[in-house]
């Protein structure tokens, strides 16, 4: 294409399944992560595991990953490399508001206004991801952006997340969690595709970059290889906390059980001594 040319705006629908697939994966770790907060949080203190296993599900694997799988998805007449350090950026983007969602929903009593203030840095942290990570693409073209767009981006990602953070932490079998994953996805998804809608790409002439730079077709096939065992082992990490939990439930159950002062022969518990 000739600089000037405006590029149409057009997907792979492999590749967009693809990210949709990663974004319900990470979700769904996050979702587990979210269950593991809310069932040992005691007296304001929460696990750091849980809270870093939900940063990197959520912000690395659903947010991140996913995003780099879509913008492979988007049909350019051209190759795109990432410039390295802000790619890293968008990563510690994502995967700080994330954690912070988690945990300063999770180290109080859950109310709806606080997952409304956690939903928002979610969706804070889906925004700014994608826009830092757009700003680190180098290419023979530029981007022009509508602002319309840009907010309706913002109010889907913050609306979405705020919802899916709301089922995260009142659901109570794998079925719900599963629905908040994918309800979480879709705010991840929406919010890029309609952000990628906001960018017209318009072609230049070739440019050089002198800064250090990752791309390539093979990319979103990585980065999908990459979250599929982040996520496998981060979903065993979780399983195993949750054997633990439960024996250590089981032994206070037992304990109490046989601290408790035994009835006397005869006589019901409860009921008043006899005369003499």
């Amino acid at each position: 294409m000739t600089p000037g040319e405006i590029v149409p705006l057009s997907f792979h629908g492999g590749l967009v399944a693809l990210s949709f697939l990663v974004a319900v994966l990470g979700s769904y770790v996050a979702m587990l992560a979210a269950a593991g907060i809310r069932a040992e949080t005691r007296d304001g203190e929460i696990r750091i595991g849980y809270i870093l296993i939900g940063a990197v599900a959520m912000g690395g694997v659903g947010i991140w990953g996913m995003h780099f799988i879509g913008m492979q998805a988007q049909n350019l007449p051209f190759e795109v490399g990432y410039q390295l350090g802000l790619t890293l950026l968008s990563f510690l983007v994502a995967a700080g508001f994330s954690g912070w969602a988690f945990w300063f929903i999770g180290r109080e009593r859950f109310t709806f206004f606080r997952c409304l203030i956690g939903g928002t840095a979610a969706g804070v942290g889906v925004v700014s991801m994608h826009y830092v990570g757009m700003s680190a693409m180098r290419m023979p073209a530029v981007l022009a952006w509508n602002l319309h767009i840009v907010i309706l981006s913002v109010f889907i990602a913050v609306v979405a997340a705020s919802a899916a953070l709301w089922l995260a932490f009142n659901t109570q079998n794998e079925r719900q969690r599963l629905g908040a994953a994918v309800l979480m996805a879709l705010a991840i998804c929406g919010m890029h595709y309609t952000g990628a809608a906001a960018g017209t790409v318009i072609c230049t002439a070739a440019q050089e970059y002198s800064s250090l730079q990752i791309g390539g077709v093979m990319l979103p096939y990585i980065a999908f290889g990459l979250s599929v065992v982040t996520t496998l082992l981060m979903r065993w990490h979780l399983q195993r906390a949750s054997r633990r939990f439960r024996a250590r439930t089981a032994q206070r159950i037992d304990s109490i059980i046989e601290s408790a002062p035994l009835a006397r022969p005869g006589r019901l518990p409860g009921s008043a001594p006899g005369p003499g």
